[in-house]
């Protein structure tokens, strides 16, 4: 699982997480992820490529993630 390095679109905090490729729909890229950030307790939406690079964010939990990742 490879960790990631991102900010939280809510807080502005530095967050840290693990993803692997079950945790996406790779049938669809960019493929969404739910992200829970460990300090605000929100969740928004990021996108990942195929290499699980984060493209963009949205502040609201949109359709068609399949799991919630929670920051370390």
């Amino acid at each position: 699982m490879p960790l990631r390095f991102n900010f939280c679109p809510f807080c502005n905090e530095k967050i840290i997480f693990e993803i692997d490729m079950k945790d996406i729909n790779s049938s669809h890229y960019p493929a969404p992820v739910y992200i829970q950030c460990k300090l605000c307790k929100k969740t928004s939406t990021f996108y990942v490529d195929s290499l699980l690079r984060v493209s963009y964010i949205e502040l609201d939990k949109k359709p068609g993630g399949i799991k919630t990742i929670k920051t370390k």
